[in-house]
């Protein structure tokens, strides 16, 4: 039987349109910093460069997700979007490392501010791009990592975009220059955060480990509460992209009920999907006296691991 699931699909239009914006403000705020020397602008430059990079990433990930599943590949391509996520997420890396670069090399041999109220100006520009991006991707966060990974980037493009105005401001104000090396820091240390938090999912998809949110001792408890079923085992949980979740076992049940295995599955898969968002259930059928064993098997001479 062919599973049909209804996941919202990620607005093309949107991202498109984002990208668009960002260019704009990478290019705005590259000559701004470059004309008056302000290593925050231009850091924020860099960050919004990643940024386009990660959007046009995000948007082959969202088409490529979709496309169907074929013989050779039987799950379609649905972890096309974790893999440009990682990409992306390791691009910003890269980026934060250069910018503390900068940032050392700007604490060696400081360089006046020049042209205060332009470089001011083009990071107010570049705060309403960036709060206009924001308002384009809220919709779209919760629909892949992929969307939450490009909504992240531009939130905290907003952000720096907010201190590298403050900076701005206590230059004009007070002529303190070093505040320009603080905030590049700060910068950068939000870009590898949020690199962090992208990357620990991806990677954590990639492993196949059990998807946040979801406890390996309930889902075997919810099973086992399911009438008839004597034991489960083999238990295999783990996320096929960022929105699916598969599972697998092996459930046990006496020679009496052994013919109405069918309907105890299919009372399985409906307690998981509704419970646990599990939407991909592979179960095996087994006699109780059945012997097993492994890692993930569980019974009455064998213990969770």
């Amino acid at each position: 039987m062919a599973h049909k699931h209804a996941y919202p699909k990620v607005s093309g239009k949107k991202l498109i349109w984002t990208i668009l914006l960002n260019l704009g403000i990478t290019a705005a705020e590259f000559l701004g910093g470059l004309l008056s020397g302000y290593l925050a602008l231009m850091a924020d430059a860099m960050h919004n460069l990643s940024d386009v990079a990660g959007l046009v990433l995000a948007w082959l990930g969202a088409k490529g997700s979709e496309l169907p599943a074929t013989k050779k590949s039987t799950y379609g391509y649905k972890r096309i979007e974790v893999m440009t996520a990682f990409v992306s997420a390791m691009a910003l890396v890269v980026i934060a490392i250069y910018i503390f670069r900068e940032a050392y090399e700007r604490y060696l041999n400081p360089e006046p501010i020049i042209h205060p109220w332009l470089f001011l100006t083009i990071a107010v520009i570049g705060l309403l791009g960036n709060v206009f991006s924001v308002w384009f991707l809220a919709s779209e966060k919760g629909k892949s990592l992929n969307m939450k990974t490009a909504f992240l980037h531009m939130a905290y493009d907003a952000l720096s975009s907010l201190a590298v105005i403050a900076g701005g401001i206590v230059i004009l104000l007070t002529g303190w220059l070093p505040i320009d090396i603080i905030l590049s820091c700060i910068i950068a240390l939000m870009i590898l955060w949020s690199s962090y938090l992208v990357i620990r999912e991806a990677v954590m998809i990639f492993l196949e480990a059990v998807p946040p949110g979801i406890e390996f001792d309930q889902v075997h408890g919810a099973m086992m509460a399911i009438t008839r079923v004597q034991d489960v085992h083999d238990l295999h949980i783990w996320s096929l992209s960022s929105r699916e979740i598969a599972l697998s076992c092996h459930i046990c049940l006496d020679e009496k009920d052994y013919s109405s295995g069918p309907d105890i599955i299919v009372e399985i898969n409906s307690m998981l999907r509704e419970r646990f968002g599990i939407s991909h259930g592979t179960i095996q059928l087994e006699k109780r006296d059945h012997a097993h064993t492994g890692p993930l098997c569980r019974d009455s001479d064998h213990h969770w691991e």
